[in-house]
């Protein structure tokens, strides 16, 4: 489910919904060296993992990480795209 909450007091700044998602990937991968640049799966990651990622994403922001994109891209971009969704409309 995707949802768009524009002016959402939960919304974050891409930056904060970013560095969030390195500090998550970390700690699920118990991987202290995660960098922007890595790739979820890459790194170890799972659809397990990836749903408890993305209800870490939905009960601080409200919307959960597109599983997509997180397999196919950077954590960055994974993260960009979140916050992306949490601040338009």
């Amino acid at each position: 489910m995707s949802e768009t909450l524009s002016h959402s007091p939960k919304a974050g700044s891409t930056e904060e919904v970013q560095r969030l998602t390195l500090e998550w990937v970390a700690e699920l991968l118990e991987d202290p060296e995660v960098r922007p640049e890595d790739n979820f799966l890459d790194l170890g990651g799972h659809s397990m993992l990836a749903l408890q990622l993305s209800q870490r994403a939905k009960d601080k922001f409200g919307a959960e990480y597109d599983i997509k994109v997180l397999f196919e891209s950077s954590i960055a971009e994974a993260g960009a795209d979140l916050a992306n969704r949490t601040v338009t409309s």
